[in-house]
């Protein structure tokens, strides 16, 4: 994963001059599987649609290649916990938005919650999910290889793993 970037959901997102909010979303082209936007609740209210390809995960969170005047200039973006945002834009079908606590589900059952991405610097290829999994007491990080990935179901991400094969994955 040397040449591989982690986004976490709940990261700080960072403009070039200030503090822009947080990340809430994914936007992800599920076929590919492809990283394309991130949806970042904004300090000010609001949430605004960041293309993938101009953020960069850092030690102290995600770094925008924007400054605040240009971060505000970006398409705003519905979602239910942030306060009327001014314009909706457009997702195509063919892209799925993957959400901060999605639950993640096994074979047999529940696994845990959607924590973050891995993705491929060169192209925003999603190589892992990163899930919480685990008991309250007992919960541990783990990075599920996409290949895993059934896909976007009605209680959220489908895995065509085991709870046990999960488990076995290495910590994070």
């Amino acid at each position: 994963m040397s040449d591989s970037a982690i986004f976490e959901l709940g990261s700080r997102v960072y403009c070039s001059d200030a503090d822009c909010g947080e990340l809430l979303q994914f936007v992800v082209e599920p076929d590919v599987p492809r990283l394309t936007d991130l949806v970042v609740c904004s300090v000010g209210g609001g949430a605004r649609l960041v293309a993938a390809s101009s953020a960069r995960p850092t030690a102290y969170g995600v770094l925008l290649d924007c400054d605040r005047f240009g971060f505000n200039r970006l398409p705003a973006a519905r979602v239910r916990d942030v306060e009327a945002p001014a314009v909706t834009p457009s997702v195509p079908d063919a892209q799925t938005r993957i959400r901060r606590g999605e639950h993640v589900q096994a074979l047999d059952g529940d696994v845990g919650r959607v924590l973050g991405l891995v993705v491929r610097c060169g192209d925003g290829a999603i190589t892992h999910v990163l899930v919480t999994a685990g008991h309250l007491w007992h919960r541990k990080h783990v990075a599920v290889p996409v290949d895993y990935v059934a896909g976007l179901g009605f209680a959220g991400l489908d895995l065509l793993l085991t709870r046990e094969h999960v488990a076995e994955f290495p910590l994070v």
